[in-house]
Parts: structure tokens; C-alpha cells; sequence
């Protein structure tokens, strides 16, 4: 690709503004890994299926675009909510090349204070088409000079190869973000079509109170399946002794997401931000819990199905309990507190719960573990 060409760029934003205030996203999908240090790039599933129309649209020559929303910085955080953006027309385009020329920016700025006078400009979005996300050493000057803001970031996708990815300023330096967030207004369904690479990593994280109902059926749905699996009549009423058990924790789950869902309605409408971002991030941990619930019964169902070594294991004199883990306990320190054989279960503990071989577990875990009936 070309490293020098000639290049007409006005940006009228030349001071750090003040950080915007506005409602953080509760209904959002994660793509990729978030991590905690790096800006927090959340982008309206509108504007994403939109700039992914417009990328296709043309796929013989570069396209660009300028991304627009708020930002907000708290916690030690940066924020950036992108929710439109303006089309980079009039510009000097070829295969691999994409150049803002002085008409664009007259496009833009018109367009800008015409349409969405109320956003700010949150950097830039131009394709690749066929050949990967990446910013090349003209991308790097337009964002080293003209998106140099802390809260300004480059957005690249590729039509071809079905590959997106964004760029943040850290620590001084652009690097490419790991994930990020595609969100819509409470209750609206996020669907979307992530490249394969993507689909590894991408998990729903929609309000939580939205998912209790859905968590459910999923937990009990799952184990219903494993209880249709078993032979024994005995193993079945066991069985379903476990789904009442569940059940009733994921129903004092959903006591503490509502709790936590009222708490940060009211922070929201106090405009107390430091406290909304502190109880969103205990949604998303009250959230995880149910997602390793979810995953702990998944790999169990897993191993009734392909392996049956498992449920010989345990035999039909054992029932599964769950265990929430606690600070300071030890996967031998839980057996025996529940009266289970350490050394005669710990293989098939560790292959229900994936625990590694060191045999760590954290806060929060929910383990679930096979207790021998007497």
C-alpha cells in the first residue's frame, strides 16, 4: 500500500472537549475480549448493520466514514457510545487507497451540523476490502494527526474476508481492540451475523432481567435432557431433586438482579455515573455467575452424552449439589465440608467443571459436584 499521498483533512474539534453524560447501554452483545484497561467501544446495532450495508456496497476501492456519538470518562474509563455516522463522500479512492479531500470534509461538516449538530465526531471507519484489519502507515498518520483525541477511534472492515476491528489510543500509542460492544435500546433483539472467528467469542449480554426467564428454561431444560438420559428411576427422582435445587437458586439470583436493576435506575435519574458504572459492573459479574451455572451444566450434559465413564464414576448412589465458591476455600477444603471423597472424585470433578490441573477455582464459582448417597 502507499505510504505518501496528498491529503485534505479539516477537523474542527481541535481541543479536548468535556465528556458527555449520557445513559449507558444495558441491552448489548460483546464481541471478542473487553479488556478492563482498554476504551470501552460500544456502537448501535443500527449504525453497525448499516456501515456494514454501505462496506459491501462497493468493494472495488476503499470507503470511509465518520463516526459519531459521546464519550464519557469516569472510573478511570474511557467510554465511547458511537450511534450514527456520515458517509465519506467526494473522496479520492482506489483498491488500497482512501483519501479526505476538502470536499469531503465540507460534505461531512454540512451534513454533521444539519443532521446530528448534538454528537460529537468519535474518529473514523474506512474498508479494506480483501486484505484484513489493519491500519497501514497512512491510516496511522491520519489518526496520529487528525483522530488524535484520546476518545478517537479507527474502525476497519473488510467485506471480503467478513473481518472487522477497532482501534484505540493507549498509553500514547494506537493498538487494536481485543472487543467490543454492539448495542440497542432495552428489549430489542441484537441480531447480527459475526465473521467465524468472531462466533467464538461473541456472548450475549442483554439486560439481565431479560435473561432470568430465559436462564431457566435453559438450566432446566438441560437437565431435563440429562434426566431422560439416565436408566434408573431412582437416578431420575435425583435428578430432579437437583432441577427444584437450581431452580431456586437461579430464582435468588433474579431477587438480586432486580435489586441491582432498581439501584442503578435510580443512579441513572440522579445522574450519579460513578455509582451506574459500579452497578453495571456488578450486573455483568451477577450475570457471569449464571452464565458458569449455565456452562457447568452444558459440560455436564456433554459428558453424559459422549462419555460415559462419568455416571460410572459416580455411580446411582450420588446425587450432583451445587457449590457456590467462597473466599479462601480449596477444591479439597469444599469436599470435605460436604462429605465428599476428595481423592475418589476429583477427576471427574475437575472434567464437569473444567478446572485445570493446578486446580484453580475463583469467587463466585458454582461448582457442581457428586455427593454419594449413604
Amino acid at each position: 500500500m502507499p505510504t505518501e499521498r496528498s491529503l485534505n483533512i479539516d477537523i474542527r474539534e481541535s481541543t479536548i472537549p468535556e465528556s458527555d453524560h449520557f445513559q449507558l447501554p444495558l441491552n448489548f452483545l460483546t464481541v471478542g475480549e473487553v479488556e478492563n484497561d482498554d476504551v470501552k467501544v460500544y456502537i448501535h446495532q443500527t449504525a453497525y448493520l448499516a456501515i456494514e450495508k454501505f462496506a459491501r456496497s462497493d468493494t472495488s476501492k476503499e470507503l470511509g466514514s465518520i463516526l459519531l456519538g459521546g464519550y464519557s470518562n469516569y472510573s478511570g474509563k474511557t467510554l465511547v457510545i458511537i450511534s450514527d455516522f456520515i458517509e465519506a463522500k467526494h473522496t479520492d479512492a482506489s483498491a488500497s487507497t482512501l483519501t479526505f479531500t476538502h470536499e469531503t470534509w465540507n460534505y461531512v461538516h454540512k451534513e454533521h451540523e444539519r443532521l446530528h449538530p448534538e454528537l460529537r465526531i468519535l474518529g473514523w471507519q474506512h474498508t479494506h476490502p480483501n486484505y484484513s484489519v489493519f491500519l497501514s502507515n497512512y491510516d496511522m498518520f491520519i489518526q496520529e494527526n487528525f483522530f488524535n483525541l484520546p476518545f478517537q477511534v479507527a474502525y476497519v472492515v473488510d467485506p471480503i474476508q467478513n473481518i472487522r476491528g477497532f482501534f484505540q489510543w493507549k498509553n500514547n500509542k494506537v493498538e487494536k481492540l481485543k472487543g467490543y460492544f454492539i448495542y440497542d435500546e432495552v428489549g430489542k433483539k441484537i441480531s447480527i451475523k459475526p465473521d467465524a472467528k468472531s462466533q467464538k467469542t461473541a456472548k450475549t449480554k442483554t439486560h439481565p432481567l431479560f435473561l432470568i426467564a430465559t436462564s431457566l428454561i435453559v438450566a432446566a431444560s438441560l437437565m431435563f435432557l440429562t434426566f431422560f438420559q439416565l436408566k434408573q428411576s431412582k437416578r431420575q427422582d435425583e435428578l430432579s431433586a437437583l432441577i427444584l435445587e437450581q431452580s431456586r437458586n437461579m430464582a435468588s439470583q433474579e431477587l438480586v438482579l432486580k435489586e441491582l436493576q432498581n439501584d442503578l435506575a435510580n443512579a441513572m435519574v440522579g445522574e450519579n455515573l460513578l455509582e451506574a458504572e459500579s452497578l453495571k459492573e456488578k450486573l455483568e459479574s451477577q450475570q457471569t455467575r449464571i452464565d458458569e451455572q449455565e456452562k457447568i451444566i452444558a459440560v455436564l450434559q456433554e459428558q453424559i452424552n459422549n462419555d460415559p465413564k462419568p455416571t460410572e464414576a459416580v455411580s446411582s448412589n450420588a446425587v450432583f449439589v451445587a457449590y457456590t465458591v467462597e473466599r479462601g476455600d480449596t477444591l479439597s477444603e469444599i469436599c470435605e465440608k460436604l462429605g465428599i471423597d476428595y481423592q475418589a472424585n476429583v477427576r471427574i470433578i475437575k472434567a464437569l467443571n473444567g478446572i485445570d490441573a493446578q486446580s484453580r477455582i475463583y469467587v463466585g464459582q458454582v461448582l457442581l459436584l457428586p455427593k454419594r448417597l449413604d
